[in-house]
């Protein structure tokens, strides 16, 4: 596929990835003001909406990306850009909650068809050394837009009113649109007709259900009670029921033999536990508004460091590839993270003392998030065959979204549950100290399974 003005599709295609990263994320940071909104709704229906848009995406993603590697890139990107102008238009329909609602899943949708086309779109246009930059800006609009979601969703939460966050994301839809309005599509020439595996989809969506409710109402269900052991059994059931059935498949849902690949393998799983630190961006912008009484707007400043020390790190972990190959970045990531979680966790100091703490903190994350962004990218798309791709691409921002999702559930039932019993600091710091250990886990693997081996081009 070639472009015209390869600068313009970078712009359109960072864009529209914004659409997720940066404005459906925003939603972490404003759930007190959103309920303000909807003040007879109850704050479980509120943070159902704050999560819900992950969940669609992480669910469906492999979908469309199995669907894109067959109908063509370009046309799955421009319907995921409708489709976030639908959901933000809805968002901000003063009527009922259940536009609230209907309109984070039209968003989860939308993301599930972006993530993967425009990932495919840039391996289809450049190879080598281009491709490798061009992932990096990717990197760029996914990481940096998840870093900027505090700030920006604090300054219209606490300005104007935080509706502006979905029109300014309507407005950005469009120049996109613009700006990709010449690229050729691409699609496998050999495709067959369309196959879509409704059952593997069904069972791994009764799977994930399950396991996301008995992590988010586990509190109220009560841990140890009969509906939620009923869960788990569903969950490891089904589980095992989806590996039967996708090995039998001609063609599945979720390509299980992609995961042959050790290097896929490995940066998919530490890919998923990685994020599950968004779970730690939204307890810290719960725990200062509750905890220490400071606004949105507050909370996000002292992120700043996480945006400033990522933009550094995404090219040093862009040019390390070349040099020492993927594994020296994809390793010390998750250990950088740690760090920095550690000195989110130190909520025992005084205030000025926790926000300096904080904000080395979040230093930590940035580098940590930077180093992991395009060695993990880059290794997801070189290490497959270029008709899986699309799918490829999809199971790896799958693992991005799915972790999020687990890591804000798990995060804030851990803070939601101590809270009831400890002071809130001290439910704040066992909670990141819980994702810590997902962390640890993260580099143990990435250690174990990743091959010490230079990422080849294709």
């Amino acid at each position: 596929m070639k472009a015209e003005t390869p600068n313009k599709v970078i712009l359109g295609i960072i864009l529209s990835i914004l659409t997720y990263w940066l404005f459906a994320q925003a939603f972490l940071n404003i759930a007190p003001e959103v309920q303000a909104t909807y003040s007879t709704t109850s704050s479980s229906i509120i943070n159902l909406s704050v999560s819900l848009t992950s969940l669609i995406t992480g669910i469906f993603m492999v979908a469309a990306g199995n669907i894109a590697d067959k109908i063509g890139y370009t046309k799955i990107t421009y319907i995921g850009i409708f489709l976030s102008i639908i959901g933000s238009i809805i968002i901000i329909l003063p009527f009922h909650t259940s536009f609230l609602i209907i309109g984070r899943i039209i968003q989860g949708f939308s993301a599930a068809m972006i993530m993967p086309a425009t990932i495919s779109i840039f391996n289809n246009i450049f190879e080598g050394e281009q491709r490798r930059k061009a992932l990096s800006y990717w990197s760029l609009g996914a990481f940096g837009g998840t870093g900027l979601a505090s700030l920006f969703a604090g300054t219209m939460a606490t300005f104007i009113a935080w509706q502006w966050i979905f029109i300014v994301s309507i407005v950005l839809s469009v120049i996109a649109l613009f700006l990709l309005k010449n690229i050729k599509d691409v699609h496998d020439k050999n495709r067959g007709p369309i196959e879509f595996d409704f059952a593997g989809l069904s069972i791994f969506v009764v799977m994930i259900g399950a396991i996301s409710i008995f992590i988010t109402q586990g509190e109220v269900l009560g841990w140890g009670s009969l509906t939620s052991i009923l869960l788990i059994a569903v969950f490891v059931i089904g589980l095992i029921v989806f590996v039967i059935v996708e090995q039998r498949k001609h063609a599945p849902f979720l390509d299980l033999t992609l995961f042959s690949n050790k290097a896929f393998l490995g940066t998919v799983v530490t890919n998923f536990l990685l994020n599950t630190a968004v779970g730690s961006l939204a307890l810290f912008n719960i725990y200062t508004q509750q905890g220490l009484g400071m606004t949105a707007f507050s909370a996000g400043l002292i992120t700043i460091p996480y945006i400033l020390t990522m933009l550094l790190a995404i090219r040093v972990g862009e040019k390390s590839i070349g040099k020492l190959g993927p594994k020296p970045a994809l390793v010390s990531a998750p250990l950088l993270l740690a760090a920095g979680l550690i000195m989110l966790s130190l909520t025992f100091l005084g205030s000025t003392a926790y926000i300096v703490s904080s904000l080395i903190g979040f230093g930590f994350f940035g580098i940590g998030i930077g180093l992991f962004a395009t060695p993990a990218l880059d290794t997801a798309v070189s290490t497959t065959p270029k008709n899986k791709v699309g799918v490829a691409s999809a199971i790896f921002k799958m693992a991005s979204t799915l972790g999020g999702a687990f890591g804000i559930a798990i995060i804030v039932a851990v803070y939601s549950a101590m809270s009831n019993t400890v002071s809130v600091a001290a439910a704040g710091s066992t909670a990141f100290i819980v994702n810590v250990v997902l962390l640890i886990a993260a580099f143990v693997f990435a250690l174990i399974v990743i091959p010490k081996v230079s990422v080849k081009d294709k």
